[in-house]
């Protein structure tokens, strides 16, 4: 089984990191938050990468995202008072972990797996459209309702799709 991402990608998703915390507006707590959370990452991505060959995949490979989320992160640090939104991205490291765990446990049933699976899938994505709806909000003077019903349609249809493809994968 190939690596969830290239073993260059470690120092990258440390270098994120770092820079996050540096050049950030983040306070203390949500600093640390981010290094703990950024760390285990990365340390889960190691281990994930020594899994024998036949270990189980997930639907969606949310791990190799990790990068695009940091740099989210990254934009949302960038403002005035970040550590609301910067606490609401804290939630995406451990539901992808947790997602990708999730696909190794063969001794769930496949109904209860998909379904948490799913679960986990919607929480993150949808974290994820809130956090990017919040971050051009907050940044463009821009109609604050257009923008809350373009993601608001854009992210039902892509985590419909999403949910929609979990079902499939299960049928398998």
């Amino acid at each position: 089984m190939r690596s969830t991402l290239p073993i260059w990608a470690i120092p990258l998703l440390l270098a994120l990191v770092g820079i996050v915390i540096l050049v950030g507006n983040l306070g203390l707590a949500a600093n640390l938050v981010v290094a703990v959370e950024g760390l285990a990452t990365c340390g889960y991505l190691i281990a994930r990468g020594r899994a024998p060959a036949d270990a189980p995949r997930p639907v969606s490979n949310l791990l190799a995202l990790f990068p695009g989320h940091l740099l989210l992160l990254m934009a949302i640090a960038t403002l005035d008072a970040p550590d609301a939104l910067a606490y609401a991205w804290a939630v995406v490291p451990p539901a992808t972990v947790t997602y990708d765990l999730m696909s190794w446990r063969n001794w769930l049933s496949v109904r209860v797996r998909t379904s948490i699976l799913a679960v986990l899938y919607a929480i993150i994505w949808a974290d994820v459209f809130f956090l990017l709806e919040r971050l051009i909000a907050l940044t463009r003077e821009w109609d604050e309702t257009i923008l809350i019903v373009v993601f608001g349609l854009v992210g039902c249809v892509f985590l419909g799709l999403g949910l929609y493809r979990h079902r499939l994968a299960a049928r398998e």
